[in-house]
């Protein structure tokens, strides 16, 4: 990569994943061109192919970081946890408050930018991202699965169990916001939390 230093080079790469991450969270993958990215950091299109192969590329390179980000506040206040109820509780709250408040994991999920990743990049790219983050909540689900109390043997099922909660956070913004029922939205999200982490546990 000629034409750079080292920190012109970091510089430059750290530059686009924040312009992505910006792009990306506003107007979506679909929407964000190549070069609304290199306009915000000031370089040619021909200059971003130096660092990624295509937006997509890009994209799940910010995936990663924000995976790595929030895997390491989750395990911080884990660590403070007095038991596995509270770390499900905890667990459980994070992910939800993680999906409605960051609108790359929404556009992830809600807007179907799974499946613009999986038409555009590697298959081998996509599965390795998204098998790096079970891997990492994988000692989480163990742990709660050898607690005698825990209610659940399986921790594909938890992983599924999450994947359908995440589905909830729509509710807000399709379902609730129209009406004008935020506050009961909220107050119904607070139970269902109380609801699954209860019926996850004997007793």
């Amino acid at each position: 990569m000629t034409g750079f230093s080292d920190e012109e080079r970091d510089r430059i790469r750290e530059a686009l994943l924040e312009a992505g991450r910006e792009l990306f969270g506003r107007v979506g993958l679909e929407r964000t061109r190549i070069a609304d990215l290199t306009d915000e950091v000031g370089i040619g299109t021909s200059t971003f192919y130096q660092f990624f192969d295509s937006k997509e590329a890009l994209y799940l390179s910010i995936l990663v970081r924000e995976r790595e980000r929030v895997a390491e506040e989750l395990d911080a206040e884990l660590a403070a946890a007095p038991d596995v109820r509270a770390e499900v509780r905890l667990t459980v709250e994070r992910f939800l408050a993680e999906l409605s408040s960051n609108p790359l994991y929404y556009r992830l999920l809600i807007d179907d930018e799974l499946r613009l990743l999986r038409e555009q990049l590697p298959e081998a790219a996509v599965e390795s991202h998204f098998r790096e983050g079970m891997q990492a909540q994988s000692e989480h689900l163990e742990r709660w699965v050898a607690d005698p109390s825990f209610r659940v043997d399986d921790p594909e099922r938890l992983q599924g169990l999450f994947r359908l909660l995440g589905f909830t956070v729509a509710a807000r913004e399709e379902l609730f916001e129209p009406a004008g029922a935020v506050d009961l939205h909220d107050s119904s999200q607070e139970l269902l939390v109380d609801i699954v982490v209860d019926g996850l546990f004997e007793g």
